[in-house]
């Protein structure tokens, strides 16, 4: 089974993905896809084309640069999602054709955005109260106008929750959410248990 696991910037995305692997999923990050897409010599050289020299700090792209271009013009963050997107669906599906009896979990950040919620059996939205994100990003070092810009370029939560098979809530804390993740996934066990009886 192939689950797609999405969410808003800061809502914890990486954290659920965690808890997932540590239950025994197998587990992907489309950002970690896209690091080691970003040292591609043929894709450093469509980077250099469509963005410049100055996106890149010697010979290697400055994701911070690329990502400071992107999410300041939706024209360049499309630009760039052409060029990645396809590739990072590529990879998930060749890595979910060597398990095909595994349970699967991929978080891509921009699934809905991406229109890459046909590639999953299943979409997991993790949803944060906007406010409680924000205060997470700026632990994570960005300042206040930088979160918000970033949530601002995002399809709102409500309207992922629509689209998703099922939402996990991460306004509370950590065990509220780890409740939450493996009554899913005990459930995701018992469905894979009965596909194969």
């Amino acid at each position: 089974m192939l689950i797609g696991l999405t969410g808003g910037f800061g809502s914890g995305k990486s954290t659920v993905l965690e808890m997932f692997e540590e239950m025994g999923a197998f587990t992907l990050s489309a950002d970690g896809i896209v690091h080691e897409l970003l040292k591609k010599p043929e894709i450093k050289a469509e980077i250099r084309a469509a963005f410049g020299p100055e996106v890149f700090s010697g010979d290697e792209v400055d994701r911070k640069r690329l990502a400071k271009r992107v999410f300041s013009s939706p024209i360049a963050r499309k630009k760039l999602e052409e060029i990645l997107h396809p590739l990072v669906y590529q990879y998930v599906s060749s890595f979910h054709h060597d398990k095909p009896n595994e349970i699967v979990v991929v978080e891509v950040p921009l699934l809905f955005e991406s229109g890459g919620q046909a590639n999953f059996d299943m979409v997991i939205l993790v949803s944060c109260d906007p406010q409680k994100a924000v205060e997470r990003l700026k632990k994570r070092g960005f300042t206040e106008e930088e979160a918000w810009q970033r949530l601002s370029v995002q399809m709102p939560l409500e309207a992922k929750a629509r689209l998703s098979d099922l939402v996990i809530d991460n306004s509370g804390s950590l065990e509220e959410t780890r409740r939450q993740v493996q009554g899913l996934w005990n459930s995701l066990i018992q469905t894979r248990k009965g596909s194969f009886a």
